[in-house]
């Protein structure tokens, strides 16, 4: 689970950087939205001792991505109070069916931990009360799920190490597929690993694309997903890495940050916290 400047945010079962601005304007617009987009699923017993493990994989795979690359398309600074409402309604409306779908599929031994992450980030969607994301039953149940996903799913993984200011352990070239990354912080500040597809038309290396501007970046580089992690602890993230090509991982957190504080040096990339590898 991933922390910004402090603040618990959803980053791996939620929108990434969105996450702390959907719960700031839910808050402010108080959300009305009720029974429709809320309806807990959940798996009865008899389903779950059917499920098709691989079913639930795939299906818990898409609801990670699907949460960590979408968002509200809404301008959230010049937007008025009914079109951020209605732009969040369509996102609930959106996610609504990956978490149903991740319910649905759950075999007997994650549905406990399924059934109460998903209620929890529907409460959180609706409330805008991101401190959900920071309980320990929230924990427990992500960590369940990473826990089941690592034995069972058959994916490629990688383990990737951060230190004070650089990355261990990522292989040169990555089979293409489904891929799960496993992001230890053996640092003593907080560090993160985001990674990002770079376009098949851009000869740039990563190191230079990194100085570019936000907006020009991201007309660049595709975003997959990212992982997180405080000292000494650390992150699991399922990534779809089907599409060959070169990849970047990259930690963005300003130097000196915290538990609770930001810190005010350069971004962990331009002190040298950046990868670049080859899925094939």
């Amino acid at each position: 689970m991933h922390r910004t400047t402090g603040t618990p945010a959803l980053r791996r079962w939620l929108v990434g950087g969105a996450s702390l601005v959907i719960a700031a304007t839910m808050v402010g617009c108080g959300s009305d939205d009720d029974s429709g987009d809320s309806a807990s699923g959940g798996t009865s017993s008899s389903a779950a001792e059917e499920a098709d493990p691989a079913a639930f994989c795939e299906a818990a795979v898409d609801l990670e991505a699907g949460l960590t690359t979408g968002g509200p398309e809404v301008d959230f600074e010049t937007a008025t109070p009914e079109e951020i409402e209605a732009a969040l309604t369509d996102y609930r409306e959106q996610v609504e069916p990956l978490l149903k779908e991740a319910e649905d599929s759950a075999p007997e031994e994650v549905t406990d931990d399924i059934t109460s992450l998903t209620g929890q980030v529907r409460q959180g969607l609706e409330s805008g009360d991101d401190s959900v994301f920071q309980s320990p039953e929230f924990m427990e149940a992500n960590a369940g799920i990473d826990e089941y996903m690592l034995a069972e799913c058959g994916y490629e993984q990688i383990e990737a190490v951060g230190v004070n200011y650089e990355y261990e352990g990522i292989p040169d070239t990555v089979p293409a597929g489904i891929v799960a990354v496993t992001f230890t912080n053996e640092g003593d500040e907080v560090h993160e690993i985001g990674v990002v597809r770079i376009n098949d038309d851009v000869t740039e290396p990563l190191e230079q694309l990194l100085t570019l501007p936000e907006e020009e970046i991201f007309t660049k580089v595709e975003f997959a997903g990212i992982a997180f992690a405080e000292p000494s602890a650390s992150d699991t993230v399922f990534l779809r890495m089907e599409e060959p090509g070169r990849y970047g991982g990259a930690c963005f957190i300003p130097q000196g940050t915290t538990h609770d504080t930001e810190g005010s040096g350069p971004p962990h990339f331009t002190l040298g916290m950046f990868a670049e590898f080859t899925v094939e």
